[in-house]
């Protein structure tokens, strides 16, 4: 073997020795960037799945609680209609009592009316406050009760009120001429002031006060 033949292989055997290298170094590069990129693969997965999970896990609270708010609406209109139907039936029943009871309840609020005026228009004396007098104590209420109960309620809440308030002043009821638009009850009118004594205030001041009550008697809530 010549001089030129040995250098020769000698470049050969080099060339290869460097192809192999390089050869080695690109399969691990590609090994690594294989395991790289399959880790990142898993770790995107795992990102996915844990939003998926997470997003799922909020839609799954979500829903529950816009359920539990839709049962919670559809209760409360329910309660409240029936709350309603009771108050209603109330005042049915208050309107279509007997002669008698229905007669009492009417002196009952037009006395009790014309003794917190007075009341009010005493501590306003005390105060030192100037008080105006009235000549009428004037009793509005509807037709119907009008025509049949009008000067029956009159003469009974000035029996009632004369010795609290003084008969002088329980001589001031007159019954009014012009009847009240109310479903019930009274409107007591001194000069410009107005007291409402009818069914549909006094049941709504009833129904602010113990709506609790009713509500827990009527749903059992504990």
């Amino acid at each position: 073997m010549t001089g030129l033949d040995k250098i020769t292989e000698r470049i050969l055997s080099d060339a290869k020795e460097k192809a192999r290298s390089i050869l080695e170094e690109a399969q691990n590069d590609c090994r690594r960037a294989a395991e790289e990129y399959a880790a990142r693969a898993e770790t995107i997965r795992e990102d996915i799945a844990e939003r998926a999970m997470r997003e799922g896990e909020e839609m799954i609270t979500r829903a529950r609680s816009a359920a539990a708010m839709t049962r919670r609406n559809i209760l409360h209109a329910a309660k409240g209609r029936m709350l309603d139907e009771a108050f209603a039936a109330a005042k049915a029943q208050i309107c279509d009592t007997d002669y008698g009871k229905y007669k009492e309840l009417l002196i009952a609020l037009l006395s009790l009316a014309l003794i917190e005026q007075a009341k009010n228009e005493q501590e306003s004396l005390q105060y030192g406050d100037e008080v105006a007098t009235f000549d009428t104590f004037e009793v509005l209420l509807n037709e119907t009760d009008r025509a049949r109960y009008g000067e029956a309620v009159i003469q009974g809440a000035r029996k009632v009120t004369e010795r609290r308030i003084g008969s002088e002043r329980a001589a001031k009821l007159r019954l009014s001429d012009t009847c009240a638009p109310i479903d019930g009850g009274l409107i007591l009118r001194y000069g410009d002031t107005e007291a409402n004594c009818s069914l549909s205030v006094l049941l709504t001041q009833i129904r602010r006060e113990l709506e609790g009550k009713i509500s827990a008697v009527l749903f059992e809530e504990s």
